[in-house]
């Protein structure tokens, strides 16, 4: 297993343990659900559009790296 990542605009980053790159996609598009994305706006992006979750899901395919 590896550690794969990816970092937001914010600066917040997304880890997890995966065996491949696709699978890290898998996991990370898993956790951030329209609930998550919602909060992580509110938080860290405060006053900004909550964007659809096929576009967060896009830039996590997109953004994702080994460590």
């Amino acid at each position: 297993m590896a550690t794969y990542h990816m970092t937001c605009s914010c600066g917040h980053e997304l880890k997890t343990e995966a065996k491949s790159k696709a699978e890290a996609v898998a996991k990370l598009q898993g956790v951030m659900d329209e609930k998550a994305i919602a909060q992580h706006f509110r938080e860290k992006h405060r006053g900004a559009p909550v964007p659809p979750v096929a576009q967060i899901h896009k830039m996590i395919a997109d953004n994702v790296v080994a460590a």
